[in-house]
C-alpha cells in the first residue's frame, strides 16, 4: 500500500514582515500557489516548509519527504559567498529563509539520497550551498538585464542553449524557451554541479545539474508558472518520479 502512495514534495518558502497597521506587524511564511499546483499536477503531494525551523526540527521534516523543491525568492545574503561588499546591489535579503533552506540542504544533501529541484532563487541557494558563488546583478557586471518583468509570468521571453545528453536535455526534448525573473546568477559553480544550460544571448547560466548519480537539478527560469506547457511541467513530473524512487 505504502509504494502507491503519492510522493511528498517539500518546498520551502518566502519569509516577509508586513505592517499590518502602525502597531501591528506580523511576518509570514508565503508561497505563490503555482508550485503547489506544478507539483500536485505532476502527482506529488506538496508540503510547504516553514522558515525558522532549527537543524533538529528541519532534518525531522526532512527525514520525511521523498523529495524536495527549493522555490524562488529574494536574493541569497553574499556573505554566504564571500562578497559582502556587494550587498548593496542585492534586494530582499532575509537571514531566517537563507539559514532555513543551508541546513536543510546540508542535511538533504549529505545524509539522505533524495532528489532536490531548484527554481531560479533555488538555483542560486544550491550552488551556494554547495560551495558556488553568485553574480550579485547582472547588469552591474555588464550581462543583460534578465528582470524581464514587462511579460507576464506565463509566457516566454527569451531562449536558451542546453547541453546535449544531459538529464535537462532529455526532459525538455526541443523545448527552448523560458521566463525570466532574475537579476543575479551562478557566477562559479559549485564543485559537483555540471552547468547544461546557458541564455542563448549572453551566456548566463541557465540550469545545473549533479555530475553523478544522484538526482539534482535547477533551472534559472520559473517553470511553475509555465506548467501549461508539457515539456515545462515534465520537469515536476521528473522531481515525483525520482522521489517515488527513494520512497522504495
Amino acid at each position: 500500500m505504502e509504494n502507491q502512495m503519492k510522493p511528498l514534495i517539500g518546498i520551502t518558502c518566502n519569509f516577509e514582515d508586513r505592517t499590518v497597521s502602525k502597531i501591528n506587524e506580523r511576518q509570514y511564511d508565503t508561497l505563490s500557489n503555482a508550485y503547489v499546483t506544478a507539483v500536485r499536477k505532476a502527482g506529488g503531494i506538496p508540503l510547504i516548509i516553514p522558515n525558522g525551523l532549527d537543524k533538529e526540527e528541519l532534518e525531522e521534516q526532512a527525514y520525511r519527504l521523498d523529495g524536495l523543491l527549493i522555490s524562488g525568492g529574494g536574493d541569497v545574503d553574499p556573505a554566504m559567498y564571500g562578497k559582502e561588499a556587494e550587498r548593496d546591489l542585492c534586494s530582499g535579503i532575509h537571514e531566517e529563509r537563507d539559514q532555513t533552506e543551508y541546513d536543510l540542504l546540508d542535511y538533504v544533501l549529505h545524509y539522505t539520497f533524495k532528489p532536490v529541484f531548484g527554481i531560479c532563487r533555488g538555483l542560486q541557494m544550491l550552488n551556494v550551498a554547495m560551495g558556488g558563488t553568485l553574480i550579485c546583478d547582472l547588469p552591474s557586471a555588464g550581462k543583460n538585464v534578465h528582470s524581464l518583468t514587462q511579460y507576464p509570468r506565463e509566457k516566454f521571453s527569451h531562449e536558451i542553449t542546453v547541453k546535449n545528453g544531459s538529464i535537462l536535455a532529455d526532459i525538455l526534448r526541443d523545448e527552448r524557451r523560458v521566463n525570466s525573473f532574475h537579476h543575479q546568477a551562478i557566477d562559479v559553480p559549485a564543485p559537483g554541479l555540471e552547468v547544461t544550460a546557458y541564455s542563448k544571448e549572453d551566456e548566463v547560466i541557465e540550469a545545473v545539474e549533479a555530475s553523478g548519480e544522484r538526482y539534482i537539478l535547477a533551472v534559472q527560469w520559473h517553470p511553475e508558472e509555465l506548467i501549461y506547457n508539457e515539456d515545462h511541467l515534465a520537469l515536476f513530473e521528473k522531481l515525483v518520479e525520482e522521489a517515488r524512487k527513494d520512497r522504495v
